[in-house]
């Protein structure tokens, strides 16, 4: 009995092997291919282990060829029978070490694509992922950005070269409250009184100043 049989037609990877054709694959990666020699990792299937290496969210080709050993559906994807032994990990990591990023690239866009025609994929939504990173910045080398008000002063001027206060005027206002307060409140600590939307530092201009959910005012 075929090893596809045994999965669900509705499971995700049989889904996937019918929507998604992967033949583009070879003729993409044909170039880096020898004619000669011991036979290699077939490029669909080495495709295909990335792809579910993503979907998975492993990091590790070992623990990649250990899922896949135990997943039937993974493995009627790649087209392997339950017999039939796999790619060894360090050829999967070999054959990634001898492939150019624009060849990921290149299959990376078409997969996308594919799954758009296939209605998988949609704009409608946008994640961003992102992490803090501690600076090689000073706090007291922080400056105070231009002011578009001049009205409204909570610090001293920015010189010329400075970004503009990111800030509105009643943003500014009820910074300059918050800074009296402050500056009644007992003495200052670093930090306490600066706002990304006021100041930034002029060696590194893409550092922000990070505050607690309790002192965050801005």
């Amino acid at each position: 009995m075929s090893l596809v049989k045994l999965v669900p037609a509705h499971h995700f990877y049989q889904r996937l092997l019918q929507r998604i054709n992967f033949s583009f694959v070879r003729p993409l990666v044909a170039p880096f291919y020898s004619a000669i020699g011991r036979p290699a990792l077939d490029s669909v299937v080495f495709v295909k282990l990335l792809l579910v290496q993503h979907l998975e969210n492993i990091t590790s080709d070992r623990k990649l060829v250990e899922l896949a050993n135990l997943h039937l559906g993974i493995r009627a994807f790649l087209g392997y029978e339950l017999a039939q032994p796999l790619p060894s990990h360090r050829t999967i990591s070999r054959t990634r070490q001898r492939l150019p990023v624009a060849v990921f690239e290149a299959c990376f866009t078409q997969v996308v694509g594919l799954c758009v025609q296939q209605g998988w994929v949609s704009g409608h939504t946008q994640v961003v992922d992102s992490a803090y990173i501690k600076a090689n910045a000073s706090m007291s080398r922080l400056q105070a950005k231009r002011s578009r008000e001049a009205a409204v002063v909570t610090t001293t001027l920015g010189p010329a070269k400075a970004p503009p206060v990111t800030a509105s005027t009643e943003r500014l206002r009820h910074i300059q409250r918050f800074q009296a307060a402050s500056r009644k409140a007992g003495p200052n600590k670093p930090g306490q009184l600066v706002r990304n939307l006021t100041h930034y530092h002029p060696t590194d201009p893409e550092a922000r100043v990070a505050f607690s959910r309790a002192s965050r005012a801005s």
